[in-house]
């Protein structure tokens, strides 16, 4: 008894291990993708493009016979993808679409079993067609030419077991996607951040080099004035000067004149300089660095003065304006007497103006009228102060100004 259940199990399980193998060939595998191109190409076609003029002067005529040739029992009656893309040539969606199924072809070597080669038949939609139903008799189609007769009678597919699988491939397919792309994330975050290091060392290296070289370019410089400074200062450099001037050689030289000075000879004699001594050095010396601080002196007085007289240049002027008419005032002038606004930033014919003057008396006078002011807070009874809050502008109308946009005021 052991035995002959030992014997059914090996049977059963030899059964399984035949079953679970793959005995679709590559080849057959190929024409399988071909026969349910034709198939889901027709399907979409005929559920995509119903009603149109491609459907009826150029499907009905020329694609669909040819579609309808196909069988499963015959390979030679199903066509090749080349003759599918010819026939689509003028169908951009269906040609999309036999494209993107022919790379199934592709993926044999992926499957281990002729049930998986099956299910990577399916396509459930395209474009928004739903193409399951097709799906479902493609599957059954070649369940009933690859398996057994006892299982022709007992294997089906449904429509609800297309979508299933389907959505078990598109599942895995975007958690695989979305592996790829995490992947590809971190590797660019990673690579950003070490350029952005980079770049960041390399531009500090670049300052640092930038700011090595301006410091040693002043210093430089310094030492250069400042040697120069100290050696036209130093007494050596004065003294040398001294004795090489021509002017103080020409000052002390004379020429030797002898008892006969009718005889031409004494004419062509040598002068003979005269040799100063070290108290003429010294006085000479003393006298220059004497006139050299005097004239630095009267140069620090002219500085002062140009300073401050460049000081009283810069001074803003400013015009009042006068006699207020409505939105004209009538005159200016350079005095702020009788005014209670004064111009500034004048250019060509267009000026601003602000308050100016005695916030006491303006109060009291209620001089701030709509036309040339706008009072953005406070009021007359409790105001003690006046305050520009935005400058106001005019134009030039020959002699007069007229306000085109009131000054902002507070009374505080």
């Amino acid at each position: 008894m052991k035995q002959i259940l030992l014997l059914l199990s090996i049977v059963i399980l030899s059964n399984n291990l035949i079953l679970a193998q793959k005995s679709i060939s590559k080849d057959d595998f190929e024409h399988l993708v071909d026969y349910a191109n034709c198939k889901y190409v027709k399907s979409f076609i005929e559920k995509n493009d119903a009603g149109k003029p491609y459907f009826k002067d150029y499907y009905e005529k020329k694609v669909k016979p040819e579609l309808e040739k196909v069988k499963l029992d015959s390979f030679q009656t199903i066509l090749k993808y080349e003759k599918i893309i010819e026939l689509l040539s003028n169908n951009t969606p269906a040609l999309q679409l036999a494209k993107k199924f022919n790379e199934r072809k592709l993926k044999y070597n992926e499957f281990q079993d002729n049930e998986s080669l099956r299910k990577s038949l399916i396509t459930s939609g395209w474009n928004n067609v739903d193409l399951s139903k097709t799906a479902t008799n493609i599957q059954n189609e070649i369940i009933k030419k690859y398996s057994s007769i006892k299982d022709k009678n007992d294997i089906q597919i449904s429509e609800s077991d297309v979508v299933r699988a389907q959505t078990i491939q598109t599942t895995s397919q975007v958690e695989e996607l979305q592996l790829k792309l995490s992947q590809i994330q971190e590797q660019y975050d990673n690579l950003r951040n070490d350029t952005k290091i980079i770049e960041f060392k390399d531009s500090l290296n670049k300052l640092k080099l930038l700011l090595y070289f301006g410091f040693g370019f002043i210093l430089f410089l310094f030492l250069v004035v400042f040697i120069i400074i100290k050696k036209v200062a130093s007494r050596d450099y004065i003294i040398k000067h001294v004795i090489d001037s021509k002017r103080i050689e020409e000052k002390f030289s004379f020429r030797e004149n002898t008892s006969s000075e009718k005889s031409f000879s004494s004419f062509n004699k040598k002068a003979e300089v005269y040799k100063l001594s070290e108290a003429d050095i010294n006085m000479i010396v003393d006298r220059v660095l004497e006139c050299k601080r005097i004239n630095e002196i009267e140069n620090r007085k002219q500085f002062n003065t140009t300073i401050t007289e460049k000081t009283e240049t810069s001074k803003t002027s400013y015009k009042y304006l006068k006699g207020k008419s409505g939105k004209i005032f009538n005159r200016t002038d350079n005095t702020p007497e009788n005014s209670f606004f004064r111009l500034f930033n004048e250019k060509e014919e267009l000026a601003q103006f602000e308050f100016f003057g005695d916030e006491g008396e303006a109060i009291a006078k209620r001089i701030f009228s709509e036309d040339i002011c706008i009072i953005i807070s406070g009021s007359y009874q409790n105001a003690r102060s006046v305050i520009t809050n935005k400058p106001g502008k005019v134009k030039r109308i020959g002699d007069q100004w007229e306000v085109f946009e009131p000054v902002e005021i507070k009374l505080v």
